[in-house]
């Protein structure tokens, strides 16, 4: 049993054991409950479960409710990595959710306070939205990017994961639609 992310056609997170990642969320949703009842929790741990409980309803494609979640996280964010992540987050149930202007300004803030290790993390992202905005050129471009970064990093997961979106991004331009 696997409690994975990966990622359909549309390079959109998804979990790879749907009932196994829903008793994961549903596990972080209880003790978020729990430090909300207590009402001190550490904001540093409240923060964390905002985020990663947010990111997986993103995952199990429950918007309304990660939206919810990523908001509240994103008042308790304090470092400019931190605020980072829960933007591209934010921004990512939005675009999933089908509201691209609402994820715009999202990403682009990202990108404009990312640390310079998670740039790499904001241009992709905002390439994965320029694709679904059909700004097929810009992705390309930001994905470049992107992909150099990575390369920088040396992580062969991050580079696989970036020279997939322009495979990605270059089937949509030679089959636009």
């Amino acid at each position: 049993m696997s409690i994975e992310v990966t990622y359909d056609k549309r390079l959109r997170a998804v979990p790879a054991d749907r009932d196994a990642y829903a008793a994961m969320v549903g596990g972080l949703r209880a003790d978020l409950a729990r430090l909300d009842a207590q009402g001190a929790g550490d904001p540093s741990e409240v923060f964390r479960l905002l985020r990663r409980v947010g990111f997986g309803l993103v995952v199990l494609g429950e918007y309304g409710e990660a939206v919810s979640h990523l908001e509240r996280a994103l008042l308790l964010a304090e470092s400019p990595a931190a605020l980072t992540a829960v933007r591209i987050n934010l921004a990512d149930a939005h675009r999933y959710a089908g509201d691209l202007d609402r994820a715009e300004p999202l990403y682009l803030e990202a990108l404009a306070i990312a640390p310079p290790d998670m740039r790499d993390f904001a241009l992709q992202h905002l390439a994965k939205h320029r694709i679904d905005q059909h700004r097929l050129d810009e992705a390309e471009s930001l994905l470049r990017e992107a992909l150099e970064l990575r390369r920088a990093k040396e992580d062969p997961e991050l580079i696989a994961s970036t020279e997939q979106a322009l495979a990605h991004c270059r089937r949509h331009t030679e089959n636009p639609g």
